[in-house]
């Protein structure tokens, strides 16, 4: 990249043939994305002054963002982030980057959502996209969200500060529902929503993943045990302990999880319905269930 005068529409075309060359799944959106992150600007902005000249001030650390990217550091942990529900959120090593199969979590609660003040726990918030999202949607709400990971939740809480919500969001540390238990140890909160992206993947799927996840994303927040459904198991048995009279638990689930989900959710009687909702790509891959 030296000696040269590269123009932003050089710099496109020449990274998208190097990153082809590499393997990189998404050459020409990693591309520009990469580039609109040094230079400021929106992908919109780069098309418009493909033109433009990029001077060596620019060019030096866009070759370093090159160089991690083609070790397959993921693009959002190189501009720290990630749009979810048309917001933009912060994102490190520190928690999972969210999926916009996740978004369906968010709109789903949107719209069986039956009052205006209901109060909602999300389980391992990480990087709290879902809990900020729903306190940006429902100002209303009262919301806990809980993390084993104290790094997350730092993670969580500056993104809740970013959009204005810390008063509105309770963050504890704990494991799933130890947290609640210590805050409340008569057992008598109870919310309306439990919500949870958990942990799904099996240990044996380990090499199955691509680099950008298996050696970047936190494992923590990746692998449930051997097949996948240890956190599963625990939140469909313990959270009618915590949910009010016909308040729902929703969380996602492995794509090839829905039929041991329906008979885990079949053989627990607090639950008086549920339903798998499929993903864009027509799998079963939430499941929502109401307690009596």
């Amino acid at each position: 990249m030296r000696n040269k005068m590269w123009r932003v529409v050089d710099l496109l075309d020449w990274t998208t043939r190097y990153f082809e060359q590499h393997g990189i799944r998404n050459p020409r959106l990693d591309a520009e994305v990469l580039l609109a992150h040094l230079l400021e600007k929106s992908r919109l902005q780069l098309y418009l002054h493909f033109e433009m000249p990029v001077f060596q001030e620019h060019l030096t650390p866009y070759r370093e963002l090159i160089k991690k990217r083609i070790e397959h550091t993921p693009v959002s942990y190189l501009t720290n982030r990630k749009e979810f529900m048309s917001l933009d959120f912060y994102v490190d090593e520190r928690v999972l980057i969210p999926r916009p199969e996740t978004e369906q979590l968010v709109e789903t609660i949107l719209r069986e959502k039956t009052g205006n003040s209901e109060r909602l726990l999300e389980l391992g918030t990480g990087s709290g996209v879902i809990a900020t999202s729903l306190a940006v949607h429902q100002p209303e709400w009262e919301i806990i969200a809980t993390d084993i990971s104290e790094p997350a939740l730092a993670v969580a809480q500056k993104n809740a500060e970013t959009h204005v919500h810390t008063a509105q969001i309770k963050f504890l540390t704990g494991d799933l529902f130890e947290p609640i238990k210590a805050i409340n140890p008569a057992g008598n909160i109870r919310f309306d929503w439990i919500v949870c992206n958990p942990p799904y993947v099996k240990k044996t799927e380990w090499d199955t993943l691509s680099p950008d996840v298996r050696d970047y994303e936190p494992e923590i927040a990746l692998f449930a045990g051997d097949d996948g459904l240890a956190v599963i198991r625990r939140l469909i048995a313990e959270a009618p302990k915590y949910l009010a009279p016909n308040g729902k638990l929703i969380f996602e689930i492995g794509e090839t999880q829905a039929d041991t989900v329906r008979s885990l959710i079949d053989a627990e009687p607090a639950y008086c319905t549920y339903k798998l909702l499929k993903d864009y790509a027509e799998k079963e891959r939430i499941l929502l269930a109401s307690t009596r």
